[in-house]
């Protein structure tokens, strides 16, 4: 999972993000620092807004399921991971140095 953009839920209630949901794209806003998606459980319409530090790019109403692992939890569209969030345990084991010659 090293190439997987890192997200973080910027507005949202933890349950949108539970194992086996499935979720549509309804807003895609880049920026400088990121891109940031808005979300939507298509069960009940429950929204959430997730902040990606990378350019993962999606198109809107593109279809994202979701699966928990022990590290936090695994976005992807089409059988293709695209980006991790971390829980607790997941954000002890990230680790970001500079490496230089």
């Amino acid at each position: 999972m090293s190439g997987l953009t890192i997200g973080v839920l910027s507005a949202a209630p933890i349950a949108i993000v539970t194992s086996g949901a499935n979720l549509s794209v309804r807003a895609v806003e880049a920026s400088a620092d990121g891109t940031t998606w808005v979300l939507e459980r298509a069960g009940d319409g429950l929204r959430a807004s997730v902040k990606l530090a990378g350019n993962a790019s999606v198109a809107v109403g593109t279809s994202v399921v979701v699966t928990s692992v022990a590290a936090g939890t695994v976005l992807s569209v089409a059988g293709k991971a695209i980006a991790f969030i971390p829980n607790e345990i997941g954000a002890a084991l990230l680790h970001n140095e500079r490496v230089t010659r």
